[in-house]
């Protein structure tokens, strides 16, 4: 991996957010780096995208006598605000948490500070803005009622014909006093069991200290990267960590047996851990088969990840969308195409209060619909096509293993 020498800041950035490995390999050039960046800069890159908190620390070890004293206070200001953030997100998650628990309603806190402090060794390393939980299912609409019981309002999700959102149901609360709280009744878009079967509780007791088996953890972090279309560094770095301190704990091939117990996870996961080999070291071979191929999408999907993502935000969403659909396993396209290049029907269900039948019978909403959606699509599939396009320029490509 180098650095553009007009850019130590970047380079510092990418060597920093390795595995322990990667960054005791590159120590040296990364200390030499610290001596011509420009701090301010720095700052400036590593704030908007989340990463002070993350990265800060690692820099500032690295850098040690060379750093500035500056960007080292910022550095601990931006952790001890995600502290003070932290402790306030565990404190709303765990009231929610009893409160689902009260009515019978299992659930898993998904990121948020209790990973941070799980990879990084502190809550404040990893601020987050809502509170993710993990619900089944069958108790998502029963999940919604408690937390609309604590002052949230009602979710505005689509609703699909199977009854339930995409992803999850986001709620507001409606005095804003409390952080968003995301209820996820699974983590990706092409698996509807893994999430249930390895991420969720046994039980409702929020207080008996479950965690997912180590595996199942890296799996959802590669979901995760993954379903949003290796865009960043952020989950990257989750992944690094997340190495660095259970790697260990893991048998050759770990990975081969999710991926056998889910075959529709098969695209997103490999891909994710070729992404994750190329951006931040993750040891490829210890975690799959050596027969485990990405295939031809696969390997398109891997060339289009952008670790640092200089697009418009428009074109950065239709890189995301553009993945989803090169890692959908068989039989996926169709979804693929509804939720990412068309625009749904708007239908909302009548378990959170509101009429149940889709809008498409309310006269002259099928006509808006089919002329809203149609200007949509072409737009998508103008930036798939510059996303494609700008892979012909591209240098390097990444071969299948």
């Amino acid at each position: 991996m180098r650095a553009s020498r007009s850019a130590p800041e970047e380079g510092l950035i990418r060597w920093s957010s390795g595995t322990a490995t990667r960054r005791e390999a590159t120590h040296e050039p990364i200390r030499r780096l610290t001596g011509t960046v420009e701090w301010s800069r720095l700052e400036g890159l590593l704030r908007p995208r989340r990463l002070l908190p993350t990265l800060g620390p690692r820099i500032v070890e690295l850098a040690g006598a060379q750093v500035n004293q500056q960007f080292k206070a910022a550095v601990t200001a931006a952790v001890d605000s995600g502290r003070r953030q932290g402790a306030f997100m565990q404190l709303i998650a765990a009231r929610v948490m009893t409160a689902l628990a009260e009515a019978g309603i299992r659930s898993t806190v998904l990121k948020g500070p209790l990973m941070g402090e799980a990879l990084y060794g502190d809550p404040g390393r990893r601020p987050s803005s809502d509170i993710d939980l993990l619900v089944a299912k069958e108790q998502l609409f029963a999940a919604v009622d408690v937390v609309r019981g604590l002052g949230y309002a009602a979710p505005n999700d689509y609703v699909g014909d199977c009854g339930l959102p995409l992803l999850h149901f986001a709620l507001v609360h409606e005095r804003e006093a409390l952080p968003p709280v995301e209820l996820h009744w699974r983590v990706h878009w092409y698996e509807s069991q893994f999430a249930r079967e390895r991420l969720l509780a046994p039980s409702s007791d929020p207080s008996s200290g479950w965690r997912p088996a180590p595996v199942d953890e890296l799996t959802a972090l590669l979901l995760f990267y993954a379903r949003d279309g290796f865009i960043g560094l952020r989950y990257a770095c989750d992944v690094g960590a997340w190495w660095d301190a259970f790697g260990s704990s893991l048998p050759p091939g770990a990975l081969d047996e999710s991926i056998h117990a889910y075959p529709a996870l098969e695209p997103a996961l490999t891909a994710a851990v070729r992404v994750a080999e190329r951006t931040v070291g993750l040891p490829a071979e210890r975690l799959l088969d050596q027969r485990a191929r990405l295939g031809p999408r696969g390997r398109v999907a891997v060339r289009l990840a952008e670790p640092y993502p200089h697009s418009s935000e428009a074109q950065i969403y239709a890189d995301m969308g553009l993945i989803d659909g090169l890692l959908a396993p068989r039989g996926g396209s169709r979804a693929f195409v509804r939720r990412q290049v068309t625009m749904p029907m708007p239908r909302r269900s009548p378990a959170i209060g509101t009429p149940g039948s889709p809008a498409a019978r309310t006269p002259g909403v099928r006509g808006r619909w089919a002329a809203s959606t149609f200007g949509h699509s072409v737009r998508v599939l103008s930036r798939y096509g510059l996303a494609m396009t700008r892979l012909l320029y591209a240098r390097d490509g990444v071969q299948s293993r």
